[in-house]
């Protein structure tokens, strides 16, 4: 298992680098895939709550579109038509027992996946400032590779050194000294990163340092989700790692951080 996650990570890391370097048309259908993908793994996990499917896949493909097509505004405004979509779903079949949590996990899945994904794609149009490298492409590279360095380290020295659990009742196998290791090496990773760009060391200490903090939260937020419909995995997609989902939990809260904290603290 161990050496099937390690193989399957370094193809990962590979292919990640090339579809975010291309940029244009092909970061754009990757992500597509990757977030539709992401989205019925997590309705497949929801199913007890019978998620009105149809409109989560309309509200999230509105919301990916606007993120690469157009701004930020028609992202947020994406929010407002799936709400509305599942809405007109869940009352063609009238008032029936159960519809108000069908609507809201539905509405969960669009917006969670919607906003991570729609964020991966926002960052990458990012334009550079004149004499500048692509400020788009370095930030991608920055919170993708950050957040899986930070989720390495933090596996192997949880699994290694970790003695003191950090949130037993979400995810039993994850300490703070697994957390600890996260840090250095989402850190560590960035400031490399930032080596081979025009990233200033301390814009990427500071990125570093968000992904370090909100990572680990998108890795409790989808613990809790599986913990409750209890499931292990939210699929086998990706081997060694579970689903698309256990792969990009962390990577989509730490890609709506990192596009505020660039956009917002350090003025890109």
């Amino acid at each position: 298992m161990l050496r099937t996650r390690v193989v399957v990570g370094a193809i990962l890391a590979v292919g990640a680098v090339l579809v975010i370097v291309l940029g244009k048309w092909v970061y754009f259908t990757v992500m597509v895939l990757l977030a539709l993908l992401a989205l019925n793994e997590f309705f497949r996990m929801t199913r007890s709550y019978r998620p009105l499917a149809l409109a989560g896949y309309i509200g999230l493909g509105f919301m990916l579109y606007c993120a690469w097509y157009r701004t930020l505004s028609g992202v947020l405004a994406s929010i407002g038509l799936l709400v509305l979509v599942t809405f007109l779903l869940g009352a063609l079949g009238g008032v029936r027992p159960g519809i108000t949590g069908r609507m809201a996990v539905t509405v969960l899945g669009g917006v969670y996946l919607g906003l991570g994904f729609g964020h991966l794609l926002l960052m990458r149009r990012l334009e550079a400032p004149a004499g500048s490298s692509d400020v788009g492409m370095a930030l991608v590279l920055t919170v993708v590779f950050g957040t899986w360095a930070g989720d390495t380290l933090a596996y192997f020295v949880g699994r290694y050194f970790g003695s003191t659990p950090m949130a037993p009742r979400l995810s039993p196998k994850k300490t703070w000294e697994g957390f600890l290791g996260g840090i250095l090496g989402t850190v560590l990773a960035v400031v490399l990163v930032g080596v081979y760009t025009d990233l200033k060391p301390s814009e990427s200490l500071i990125l570093g340092l968000v992904i370090a903090i909100v990572g680990p939260l998108g890795d409790l937020f989808e613990s809790l989700v599986k913990r409750d419909v209890n499931v292990k995995d939210a699929g086998a997609f990706l081997p060694g790692h579970g689903g698309v989902l256990d792969r990009f939990d962390a990577l989509l809260f730490s890609a709506v951080a990192v596009f505020y904290a660039a956009t917002g603290l350090l003025g890109y």
